[in-house]
């Protein structure tokens, strides 16, 4: 086994926060200028753009894993990192079937735009992505686990859309795999991880967490979560 660094929490350019310079292409490029070598995009309420993530990664020998931010009803930010391809599908179909199809204007708040490997647009998105789910908290950490995936509250050290500003105290009864902070790491007992929430090409990495794997993978983060095995978190950049 040896350290691996990765960060989990990359915005492509379908999150309309995410920069147009975010292309699958692009992340990639950066990646692997960062040294990373274990990714995930995870763009809000959406996974479209994982399949072609996976898929650039594996040739440029980065690893790639199927995730989505997702917006609770009560407007809480959770990563869900999926195992498979077959359970992205799965849960992208139960994203929309809870989607509030909120009006998007992209004038206002950035395009939200599917595209290939050429970088053409394949559809355009026209509904607010980040808009919360018709889901509660308990609803989405389920759903989550039902696909076999990971759930960990986002940026839970910011005033805004994370678990302490909207509901201000950490559910004991949530079943959480850890928890993503940005600052100075909270006395908690949860595993603590930092990723770089990049929404634009410069900020990929600039904060990531370095684990002891075998290899990386969905199955080996997993193990180091939860400490099994030999696996861990060795520490993580800020």
């Amino acid at each position: 086994m040896k350290p691996f660094r990765a960060d989990l929490h990359i915005h492509s350019l379908l999150s309309p926060c995410g920069s147009l310079d975010m292309s699958p292409a692009a992340i990639i490029r950066h990646a692997a200028a960062r040294g990373l070598d274990m990714i995930a995009v995870s763009d809000h309420n959406t996974t479209l753009h994982c399949e072609l993530m996976v898929t650039l990664g594996r040739e440029a020998g980065i690893t790639v894993l199927r995730a989505a931010e997702v917006t609770s009803s009560e407007e809480v930010h959770s990563l869900v990192i999926l195992p498979d391809s077959e359970a992205r599908v799965s849960f992208q179909a139960w994203l929309e079937q809870h989607c509030s199809f909120a009006p998007h204007d992209p004038k206002i708040f950035g395009d939200q735009v599917v595209i290939d490997r050429d970088e053409n647009i394949i559809t355009e998105i026209n509904h607010f992505l980040p808009a919360a789910l018709n889901a509660t908290l308990d609803e989405v950490e389920a759903a989550a686990h039902r696909h076999g995936a990971l759930f960990i509250p986002a940026h839970i050290d910011r005033p805004s859309f994370s678990i302490t500003s909207q509901l201000g105290f950490i559910p004991e009864d949530l079943y959480i795999d850890a928890i993503e902070v940005v600052g100075a790491a909270p006395d908690l007992l949860y595993p603590i991880i930092r990723n770089s929430d990049a929404h634009i090409p410069e900020h990929i990495g600039r904060r990531y967490t370095t684990y002891m794997l075998d290899h990386p993978s969905f199955t080996e983060l997993s193990l180091a979560l939860r400490s099994e095995d030999g696996r861990h978190i060795i520490s993580s950049q800020r």
